[in-house]
């Protein structure tokens, strides 16, 4: 192309806006052109904008001048979808053009996909404002149906031209819609006539309804008059649907009704006040008597004029030793529970506590209800020398639905805690041999253990449920009608509803009263026991008592070894210390209250958790709280919570049982002669696990000094502790032969076992084979396991890294 074809395409350029391809350069072909062009835009002499057809091109500048033109054309509001097709430009320009435009121009507006202009934005609002002169109301809701625009972009362009443009307000309770002065001022006329007319409460929404008042305007209008006193009455219940327009007339003869009823009679009722016109009596009320102290029942309320006439009969009464029904007091109108709770009310007063309120509107003195038990003292002591005589026994029994009440808050114990405690201590004492005999226990119980505790389960609760379907084994008084035929004979002047209730109210103190007196009677009857007997039994149970204690101190400091070492282990050892000897103290203890206390001679070693709270339920209050605490922790694993409800058990103002301190002389030699007994014992053992048994315990005090209560089944625990304590070969000696005990165990268990359960891995003579060779290597072993415990010093040498 020559020089001045170039300068020429330069010069169009410069005033290049929109042109067509083949006018471009008329002198060009299209095709060169189309080169030009394109070398311009490379150049970046120009910027353009392609059609959608690809034969024209425009720049920025025209593009938005294209906008502006045609936005004027279609009279300031024009949609971008319509502009793509009018300009035959991308959508994606001309949307960004738009958006350009309105950051650019605050007279536009991008409104759901249209561009709109504020000349269009003040037309628009001359054409509402017209609408809204002939109308006296137009709202949001039907201006956007009518012109498709949001509801949030008409009501700011309203508000923002009302007392310019748009000649109206705005309601204060709803923004979307728009009233003319002439229309709130011709309908708030309407509305106070129509309510001046009211001469009785009327719902409001009535009113409403009758006349069609515009809903938006309406409440805005009442509530205006009402405040501004052009209404004489007041709208109570809030708005809407409930609220009520009360007439200022009505009120006051309604007031002065409630005032005049209030004065004379002390109470009002709220069915009275409902009957008037007042829905919500008792907020009335509370405005109207703010001043005065009311009490609100359920069916009224009373003044303290009422109040204060019932207090004073109530206290007539109470000082003169008698009883007052206050119905005829009150008006009849009131019902049994606004009486009961009246007199609630009414006796918290000092000098009432001992009263008591009887058929819901008798109030009874303290004095009367005394006399009305001392009525049956004399008929109490006649019957009790008459029952000790003819059924003494009876005196001395047990009564399980109190027994089953007791064991229900302990929770049940299976056999399993009952053969603990009976086991020995220790495992050490001479002559018993449960401990060790409990290793095979364990072992041979331990698949059938379910079953036995699901056994014994049910055996106690069929106990229980028999329980409850017998009577109480105590001796019986008198029966409620009893009582009540007594009553009514010395109290004729009560009402016959005071007898019976009276009568349930006397029957468990009676009864229980009764027992202490046919006791008291049976006792003197019968005779003491000879008092240096009893000084003789309670020394030796004393004694008893402080040696077993003794044991439980010295246990406690072998089971404190394991502190910080195994948790698990220590509580396991303090509950079986607690199961066996400490259990075996409650009984001893129990037993000597017993036959002090009950006159019944009880033997320890037959006590268990159901004969214990027995012998609690029958105790006074003074040595059963004590001693049910003492029961109660037998079921823990704390020994110190047993220690210190043992020490407030045993105080000379209960069960009298002096505790002797251990001193370090007497440690010593309970420690060297139950080691003694150890080895005399485990000298004579032949049986494999009750050996190792004794040997785990002697080797364990020899290393600690210190004594230990164990069961059979924590011996291999006990083994695992002694291995700082021992040899290597020792250890190793130990541990080897625990597992042929296990091995030996097993392989009995499975010969013992009926022919259906046993394992199919082995026949009959090889299983015999088997375990005739593990008790021969047992018997074998058997001197050396004694020569471990039975040293005289123990090789305390470090394990063997």
């Amino acid at each position: 192309m020559a020089s001045s074809e170039w300068e020429e395409v330069k010069r169009l350029a410069a005033d290049f806006q929109r042109i067509q391809l083949t006018s471009a350069v008329q002198k060009l072909s299209e095709r060169n052109c189309i080169e030009i062009v394109n070398k311009l835009i490379e150049l970046k002499l120009i910027e353009v904008i392609y059609t959608l057809d690809g034969k024209e091109y425009l720049t920025p500048a025209q593009l938005s001048k294209e906008i502006h033109d045609e936005l004027i054309y279609h009279g300031g509001r024009i949609n971008l979808v319509d502009l793509q097709q009018i300009l035959g430009v991308d959508f994606a320009h001309i949307e960004a053009k738009a958006n350009e435009l309105i950051k650019h121009e605050r007279s536009l507006h991008l409104v759901l996909g249209q561009l709109v202009t504020r000349d269009y934005m003040d037309r628009l609002s001359e054409d509402i404002n017209d609408q809204l002169q002939e109308a006296g109301q137009v709202t949001i809701a039907e201006l956007t149906k009518s012109h498709d625009l949001p509801a949030s972009f008409l009501s700011e362009m309203i508000e923002a031209r009302l007392g310019t443009i748009v000649q109206g307000q705005m309601d204060v309770y709803d923004q979307g819609v728009f009233f003319t002065q002439a229309f709130i001022d011709r309908h708030t006329a309407q509305i106070r006539g129509a309510f001046s007319a009211i001469t009785k409460p009327t719902p409001v929404i009535t009113i409403l309804n009758q006349f069609k008042f515009p809903e938006k305007l309406f409440f805005g209008c009442l509530q205006k008059l009402v405040d501004k006193g052009r209404l004489n009455g007041s709208i109570i219940g809030g708005r809407q649907d409930k609220a009520v327009y009360v007439p200022d007339l009505y009120a006051k003869t309604q007031n002065e009704w409630v005032d005049s009823f209030h004065a004379q009679n002390g109470y009002l009722e709220y069915d009275a006040l409902a009957r008037l016109g007042i829905t919500d009596a008792k907020p009335y009320i509370k405005r109207r008597f703010k001043a005065e102290n009311l009490l609100f029942l359920s069916s009224c309320c009373v003044g303290s004029q009422l109040r204060d006439r019932v207090e004073a009969s109530i206290d007539e009464a109470l000082s003169t030793g008698s009883w007052i029904d206050v119905t005829p007091l009150l008006p009849s109108s009131f019902t049994v529970d606004d009486i009961q709770q009246l007199l609630q009310q009414c006796m918290k007063g000092r000098g009432k506590s001992g009263a008591r309120i009887l058929c819901k509107t008798v109030v009874c003195s303290e004095a009367f209800l005394s006399e009305s038990r001392t009525l049956f003292d004399q008929l109490m002591t006649q019957k009790a020398e008459k029952d000790a005589k003819n059924a003494p026994q009876l005196l001395l029994q047990v009564d399980k639905k109190a027994v089953a009440a007791v064991r229900g808050a302990e929770g049940k114990k299976d056999r399993k805690d009952e053969r603990r405690n009976k086991a020995a201590s220790g495992g050490g004492s001479s002559g018993n041999k449960g401990g060790g005999q409990g290793i095979s226990r364990e072992v041979k119980t331990k698949k059938v253990k379910k079953n036995r505790g699901r056994d014994v389960d049910d055996k106690e609760e069929e106990d229980i449920s028999a329980s409850r379907g017998h009577q109480s084994d105590e001796l019986p008084f008198m029966s409620v009608e009893e009582i009540e035929d007594v009553l009514s004979k010395s109290l004729p002047d009560c009402p016959e509803e005071l007898h019976s209730e009276l009568a349930e109210d006397l029957y468990r103190p009676l009864h229980r009263a009764y027992q202490d007196i046919a006791k008291s009677v049976f006792m003197s009857a019968t005779g003491s026991s000879d008092s240096s007997t009893r000084r003789k039994n309670r020394g030796e149970i004393q004694d008893k008592i402080n040696g077993l204690l003794n044991n439980v101190r010295l246990f406690d400091k072998g089971v404190r070894q394991f502190l910080g070492r195994d948790e698990d282990l220590e509580n396991q050892l303090s509950k079986y210390l607690i199961r066996t000897l400490c259990t075996d103290i409650t009984n001893l203890l129990l037993s000597a209250v017993t036959s002090e206390n009950l006159m019944s001679e009880v033997d320890p070693t037959t006590l268990n958790v159901e004969t214990r709270a027995g012998i609690l339920v029958k105790l006074k209050d003074e040595l059963r709280t004590p001693l049910t605490k003492l029961h109660s922790s037998l079921n823990g694993k704390d020994l110190g919570e047993f220690l210190s409800s043992l020490e407030r058990a045993c105080e000379s103002n209960k069960c009298d049982i002096m505790l002797k301190k251990l001193d370090k002389k007497k440690e010593r030699q309970l420690v060297f002669n139950h080691r003694q007994a150890l080895r005399e014992q485990l000298q004579n053992e032949t049986d494999p696990a009750m050996a190792l048994h004794l040997a785990a315990v002697l080797a364990f005090q020899n290393s600690t000094q210190c004594m230990l209560h164990a069961p059979g089944k924590l011996v291999p625990q006990l083994i695992s502790f002694l291995q700082t304590h021992l040899a290597s070969t020792n250890y190793s000696l130990l541990l080897r032969y625990q597992g042929l005990v296990q091995k030996h165990l097993g392989l009995s268990r499975d010969r013992d076992q009926p022919s259906d359960n046993k394992s199919p891995t082995m026949d009959g003579n090889k299983a015999e084979e088997a375990l005739s060779d593990v008790a021969t290597q047992l018997e074998l072993l058997l001197p050396d396991v004694k020569e471990i415990a039975l040293a005289k010093k123990n090789a305390n040498a470090a394990v063997e890294t």
